[in-house]
């Protein structure tokens, strides 16, 4: 059953709305930038995180030169091969894809919101898509970088380093726990359409 909304629910549902279409201009732009970071004239890049390594560093000319760690880094190589360069083109498509879906499973839930649509059972099943494919997305994402990394360290002969696997996992942590509590969003969407179904029956 559709419930009327207010004028303050209606404008602040048109927020997410107006974000979720700034956010997919950027995610479409920097997977652009990305992809012409990645593969340049110069050869095939990939970040890699180091156990901080000692660099002397001079903020300015003349200034004087400080010891600082670096903890992560590019690696340009050339004749990487093909798996692992697929593997980095689609790491970089297949984030973009991933970021998109759940941008547009917001945008859907809000345009269902504006409607009055708030316990349908549609709702429950967006935030579960929108969940697997935060896990699903980031999980695969992981697993082509470091396909990609491990084939640009051994074309620029460092196949004998192997990234901190902490390092290499921390970014996809906060992902992979929101996607977590947008499943338990979810069943709470759920108990609480089956309390509306139950308390429309008993009137």
């Amino acid at each position: 059953m559709n419930e009327a909304i207010t004028r303050r629910e209606r404008a602040d549902l048109m927020a997410p709305l107006i974000a979720a279409v700034a956010l997919a201009v950027v995610v479409v732009v920097t997977t652009v930038i990305r992809w012409l970071e990645t593969f340049t004239p110069a050869g095939l890049v990939a970040g890699v995180p180091f156990p901080g390594v000692p660099v002397d560093f001079s903020p300015a000319e003349g200034e004087p030169v400080t010891s600082v760690h670096v903890t992560a880094g590019d690696i340009v190589a050339r004749g990487v091969n093909s798996v692992s360069t697929v593997s980095l083109g689609l790491s970089i498509v297949v984030g973009a894809l991933a970021w998109l879906a759940v941008i547009a499973v917001f945008a859907t839930l809000a345009v269902r919101f504006l409607h009055g649509r708030f316990f349908d059972r549609g709702n429950p099943r967006l935030l579960d898509a929108a969940a697997w494919t935060m896990l699903g997305g980031a999980l695969a994402v992981y697993m082509l970088e470091t396909f990609g990394r491990n084939g640009v360290l051994a074309a620029a002969g460092l196949s004998g380093y192997v990234p901190p696997s902490w390092a290499v996992a921390a970014p996809f942590i906060p992902i992979w726990i929101a996607a977590m509590a947008l499943g338990l969003i979810s069943l709470a969407f759920r108990r609480g359409i089956r309390m509306q179904r139950d308390s429309e029956g008993l009137v």
